[in-house]
């Protein structure tokens, strides 16, 4: 066996029959042999599993809590690596070959890797997410952990049975760096992935607490939801630039920067908040009359005079902004959830997290942005003209995740973040600008994080027409290289 020594673990706990002998059929014909083959499986069948001259050792579950056995087991490895594999699920032929070529080569404590789907599609999991972890186990039915960090960490707790796998990577998981995605198909699987359960709620919970963090976990369906509690009242400066336009939405001509301030006065729920509108010369006087009678003395209103740059204009505003956090917002917007500026706010002000974003809607509900997405050097929207309700395999529209990096048309950055890394660049006047601003946050180590929490109707292009100029496709290219290339957080 090349590399670190490897035990499978097989967990049958509550599975038919077939499924484990398919696990077990998969794991014994393996062209690299294991150190072990332990089948974790209810005792009313270890019997029909039994083959004379099998290399796996059966093992039953106990009535109740089955932490003390999993703590046995952990204690009685002879190996390096524990790969867990729920029964439900296979590995691919060649899947232990592969993990003695890549364990060896790096320091790590967790590792999983992609899955084959029943219906031929491959969940392709994506970069080391600690804030989406939290929220959604998902590294899949198949998972590696290092045997002496398992142990340093304390091994299986009681009362999570069925959540270890979950609970043991959260433990192991809390430095990032210490994670490893294969980029590979590892297992196979026949179903999708459970719902949370209360042992997972707890798992999540606790996991946060160890941090040092404060949040309210609860189980939302599919994943489980975490609120984040805000750290004082901060003042929040939304900064809106705007030409005055108008345009016809459901039928009706409204003026786009009038009808976005009064829905975000009426709407909101926090309160500290103010407004800062950049508007061009150009905009009527009218506009202007109306933004006051509107916004009153929550009104910031700040004069642009030269030639459009999107870039520029955001500057200003920000010059201007005496709050701590700033929301980067379109004119063309209309709120959906109230509480979005407590959403974006918990997370903005969570360690390490550098700029929030949400999720945006069309008029006619279709989704226009679920993250940036970074590829083949082109910036664009993960789940564009998305149906509302459709889905990755991984349910990823569902949870809070790490992303590449999120639109201008609605953001939340620290003030102070946003002028360390220089604000927008005025080289982008129109487009690019906020996949120039994602990268600089980026590249301060902080992460940037995508909400479903926090959503809005954005009329794109409603305000102005959308053209990509080339040479701001060039300078994009050029500044940023092979980040665009390849976008960690969705394969």
């Amino acid at each position: 066996m090349s590399g670190p020594s490897r035990s499978l673990w097989i967990y049958g706990a509550g599975q038919p029959i077939s499924s484990v002998r398919n696990a077990l059929g998969s794991a014994t014909g393996q062209s690299a042999s294991f150190a072990e083959i332990v089948a974790i499986v209810d005792a009313g069948i270890i019997d029909e599993l039994r083959l004379g001259d099998s290399p796996v050792r059966l093992v039953a579950t106990p009535d109740g809590d089955d932490s003390g056995l999993l703590n046995t087991l952990l204690s009685q490895t002879p190996s390096d690596w524990i790969v867990w594999l729920d029964a439900a699920s296979q590995l691919v032929p060649g899947a232990n070959s592969t993990l003695g070529r890549t364990l060896g080569r790096f320091d790590i404590d967790l590792f999983y890797g992609d899955t084959q789907l029943a219906d031929g599609e491959v969940a392709r999991r994506p970069a080391p997410s600690p804030i989406r972890l939290l929220s959604q186990d998902y590294l899949g039915a198949m998972r590696g952990f290092r045997v002496d960090s398992v142990r340093a960490v304390g091994g299986f707790r009681p009362g999570l049975g069925g959540a270890h796998r979950f609970d043991i990577a959260l433990r192991l998981a809390a430095d990032e760096r210490r994670v490893l995605a294969i980029p590979e198909e590892l297992s196979r699987s026949q179903g999708a992935a459970g719902a949370p359960t209360e042992a997972h709620r707890r798992a999540s919970a606790d996991a946060v607490a160890a941090r040092g963090v404060s949040a309210e976990v609860s189980i939302a369906g599919s994943a489980l939801r975490l609120r984040y509690p805000i750290s004082g009242a901060p003042l929040v400066s939304i900064v809106i630039p705007t030409r005055g336009g108008r345009a016809t939405i459901r039928g009706a001509e409204n003026v786009l920067v009038v009808d976005a301030v009064r829905g975000i006065l009426e709407r909101t729920t926090y309160a500290p908040i103010e407004i800062v509108v950049v508007a061009d010369d150009a905009t009527p006087q009218a506009v202007i009359d109306s933004l006051v009678e509107v916004a009153g003395d929550r009104l910031r209103l700040v004069r642009w005079s030269g030639p459009f740059n999107f870039s520029g204009k955001m500057n200003r505003g920000a010059v201007h902004a005496r709050g701590d956090y700033l929301v980067l917002l379109n004119d063309d917007v209309e709120l959906i959830s109230a509480d979005w500026i407590e959403v974006m706010l918990g997370l903005a002000q969570q360690p390490g997290i550098g700029m929030v974003g949400t999720l945006l809607h069309f008029e006619d509900g279709t989704v226009q942005h679920g993250g940036h997405l970074y590829r083949d050097s082109w910036a664009g929207h993960i789940a564009f003209g998305w149906q509302p309700g459709r889905d990755d395999p991984l349910g990823s529209l569902g949870v809070d995740r790490e992303v590449s990096g999120v639109t201008a048309a609605c953001a939340m950055i620290s003030a102070d973040t946003f002028w360390e890394v220089g604000g927008f660049s005025t080289l982008y006047a129109g487009n690019y600008n906020d996949v120039d601003l994602s990268l600089k946050v980026r590249s301060t180590g902080r992460s940037i994080i995508w909400t479903p929490h926090a959503r809005l109707f954005h009329f794109e292009s409603k305000s102005r027409v959308a053209t990509v100029v080339p040479e701001e496709l060039a300078t994009i290219r050029r500044h940023w290289g092979t980040r665009l290339l390849n976008d960690p957080y969705w394969r």
